[in-house]
């Protein structure tokens, strides 16, 4: 018999398998939420695909329409004009080339947004006052050409329109920003390391029926603290936000896949689980027969040789 099925070793096999999954399980919520996060955010077209359906957002439409109005009534257009702009601006947020612009800036700001997560603000998005504003010039000066184009009054005399809005408000920016290093850093490694901890463990456990159904648990009860912690946070950025539409809006695009790969890791955890538990089921059976086995073998009586009596 082998060092690896010696019944001494069984306990420490077992006891080191149990560690390297509690520590693989322990760290899969950060894995989760770095490798996705990051990915949302510094990959282009994953980042477009998340914000692109905010355009057709009637709450984000909304937010937009009321910052241009605003901005528009702040150039001193007359009071007989103002019904007119509002008709048009809130036609323009629902149409089609406010979405071909909206990704169009956005498409812009995505680099952007990376270089500012990265302590270097410049361009479209800007850390002002703590928070994270986009800035809708474009947006703007597209809608001017076209009132211009619909015969809105004094539209031709409008100047260049200054119109912001803030995506992300200051606690949530305070946080992501001295941490967003360490997250890119660890968005690939870490989730290699909890895949190696959680195989490793059950292998190296002797029992791993018992490994996979702690792993299980473990995965589950991390994905719905992860789910629990996006929540949170998602209140937080609402409630300390001017645009709380917006900033929820804005919120669920990016911590949309979050969400998902928890999800899913969450239900192969359930998976695990199910499957530890019949492994384990199969493994008690076996040790039980064994030890029926050894206890029913005759003992082996010691060779006293053919001499009778003693010398």
């Amino acid at each position: 018999m082998g060092w690896v099925g010696c019944p001494r070793v069984r306990p420490v096999r077992t006891a080191i398998g149990t560690i390297l999954v509690v520590l693989g399980f322990l760290l899969a919520a950060p894995a989760v939420a770095a490798f996705a996060l990051v990915g949302e955010v510094t990959d282009q077209q994953a980042y477009l695909d998340a914000v692109t359906p905010l355009a057709d957002d009637p709450g984000v439409q909304q937010s937009v329409a009321s910052q241009v109005t605003s901005a528009l009534s702040d150039k001193g257009l007359p009071e007989s004009a103002q019904p007119l702009v509002r008709k048009s601006v809130d036609s323009f947020v629902t149409s089609p080339d406010f979405k071909e612009l909206w990704v169009s800036v956005n498409k812009e700001a995505q680099p952007q947004l990376v270089s500012m997560l990265r302590g270097e603000d410049s361009g479209s998005l800007s850390v002002q006052g703590d928070s994270i504003v986009l800035d809708l010039g474009d947006v703007a000066e597209r809608l001017k050409q076209r009132m211009i184009s619909e015969g809105v009054p004094l539209a031709d005399q409008i100047p260049a329109i200054d119109a912001k809005v803030q995506l992300i408000s200051r606690p949530a920016v305070r946080q992501i920003v001295p941490v967003f290093h360490q997250l890119e850093n660890l968005s690939v490694i870490l989730p290699i390391v909890v895949v190696i901890l959680l195989v490793g463990g059950v292998i190296i456990s002797a029992r791993h029926g018992r490994a996979m159904v702690v792993g299980g648990i473990g995965l589950v009860v991390m994905m719905l603290l992860l789910v629990l912690a996006l929540f949170l946070a998602r209140s937080d950025v609402t409630a300390r936000s001017s645009q709380p539409e917006l900033a929820g809006s804005f919120y669920d695009a990016l911590s949309n896949q979050v969400m998902t790969i928890a999800w899913i890791v969450c239900a192969v955890g359930g998976v695990a689980v199910v499957a530890g538990a019949f492994i384990a089921s199969a493994e008690s059976r076996r040790l039980t027969a064994a030890r029926s086995r050894r206890a029913a073998a005759p003992r082996q009586r010691p060779f006293r040789g053919d001499y009778g009596g003693d010398y």
